[in-house]
């Protein structure tokens, strides 16, 4: 270690190296601190001699001066030196003493380490259980939490079982993502669950309305942020019974070029189909597009959408139940598929028939039934008897004409 050990005198017989090797630095340290002090008296006497030489003001004295400095240079000179060595002696013999703190026999096999912590890792280790999972990893070595840093120091063959200790302490954490249980199922169903888990090294558990992440933190926090990009876009197609199975085979085909995930299943109105489709909003757009063009053109029908969300903000559950209750006997009438989901209705029927007109009034007139648009305020009086006015042109609301209706509202049907 270059600690000049051997000038320090004699090392016990019978001592373990170490601990011979660290009383042996010590030694050394203490004689190089007296020899420094000893320069020090020396310096300090120099400098009184010189000044009193300098005081005598004769070509002699001046002399002597000119002597003395050089003498105090080479003393200098020779201090610098010692405080070198000191320096040395002293971080040898701090490390002498953290290796016989690990129970080293050997200062060579200490090793020093600062390892960089999350700051899920610093919240962890602030539990003392965390700790000593830890310290118990690193023997007899010394752990230390400074910030967002793990210090370690102790024996180089245990450095390894701490950094293991470290990464299954980092690996335990965990979100969980709330999600809807059809689309749940769709992604475990189709791998992707099992995909993320492989790509980012997490631990992905589906449990009824929810999937838990587990693992490194960078790591959980990409898969987190990908399934809820994946959760960005959500549409759902009604499927006529007989298309089923053909709705089936091309939801394949638009799932592979769009990307979006798809479930064709029973389990819609009257045994109808169900197409659920889910993924990013731009893949559900795209996929969305495609499977009503291709049930428009099989089924012979289009659709069109009303807007009700605002009207319908403030209804109650029981309200909503008998709106969609009335909504069925209305399609029925009519001869169309009235389905109301995520603020819109809507009204799908034959391509070439004149149904859309007639449904959009009555459509309206249930509407304005469960929610009735806000009175106009009236007019403050007129202090002056008012002039007569010409009756005013009926407004056109877009909706058409509006016929009564020939059925009986709010009843669940």
């Amino acid at each position: 270690m270059g600690t000049g050990v051997g000038r320090a005198g004699t090392v016990p017989r019978g001592m373990a190296p170490l601990e011979a090797l660290l009383q042996a630095a010590a030694g050394r340290g203490t004689a190089l601190d007296a020899e420094k002090g000893t320069l020090e008296e020396d310096l300090a006497s120099m400098e009184k001699e010189v000044a009193a030489k300098r005081a005598e003001k004769s070509i002699a004295a001046m002399e002597a001066v000119k002597e003395l400095l050089k003498q105090r240079e080479a003393l200098q000179k020779k201090a610098r030196s010692l405080e070198a060595a000191a320096s040395t002696v002293k971080l040898a013999v701090a490390k002498l003493q953290k290796a016989k703190a690990a129970g080293l026999p050997d200062w060579k096999e200490l090793k020093e380490e600062r390892l960089k912590l999350s700051d899920f890792a610093v919240k962890q280790l602030k539990e003392q259980a965390a700790l000593d999972s830890l310290q118990e990893a690193g023997g007899r070595g010394a752990i230390v939490v400074e910030g967002s840093t793990l210090v370690f120091t102790g024996g180089a063959t245990v450095l390894p079982d701490v950094k293991k200790a470290l990464e299954a302490l980092e690996s335990s954490y965990s979100v969980s993502v709330e999600l809807e249980a059809d689309t749940l199922k769709l992604l475990d169903a189709r791998g992707e669950l099992k995909r993320l888990g492989s790509k980012h090294s997490v631990e992905l558990a589906p449990d009824g309305t929810s999937v838990s992440i587990t693992g490194p933190v960078d790591s959980v926090k990409i898969t987190e942020k990908t399934i809820k990009w994946l959760l960005t876009g959500k549409a759902e197609l009604s499927c006529p019974r007989e298309l089923i199975g053909a709705c089936k085979s091309q939801a394949k085909d638009v799932e592979a070029e769009t990307g979006a995930f798809i479930e064709v299943a029973r389990g819609g109105f009257g045994g109808s189909g169900m197409v659920r489709i889910r993924g990013d909003s731009e893949c559900v757009a795209q996929a969305e597009e495609q499977l009503r063009t291709w049930l428009d053109d099989r089924e012979g029908a289009y659709s069109v959408f009303i807007e009700i969300k605002e009207a319908f903000a403030k209804l109650s559950s029981e309200k909503l139940g008998q709106f969609n209750g009335d909504l069925v006997h209305f399609g029925q009438k009519l001869g169309i598929t009235a389905y109301a989901e995520n603020g819109k209705v809507e009204l799908r029927g034959p391509q070439g028939g004149n149904w859309e007109t007639p449904a959009r009034a009555e459509l309206h007139q249930i509407v304005d039934f469960y929610a009735p648009p806000a009175a106009a305020p009236k007019a403050a009086k007129a202090q002056a008897t008012p002039k007569a006015k010409a009756p005013e042109p009926a407004e056109d609301s877009g909706w058409g004409a509006a016929p009564e209706a020939d059925f009986e509202l709010g009843h669940k049907w």
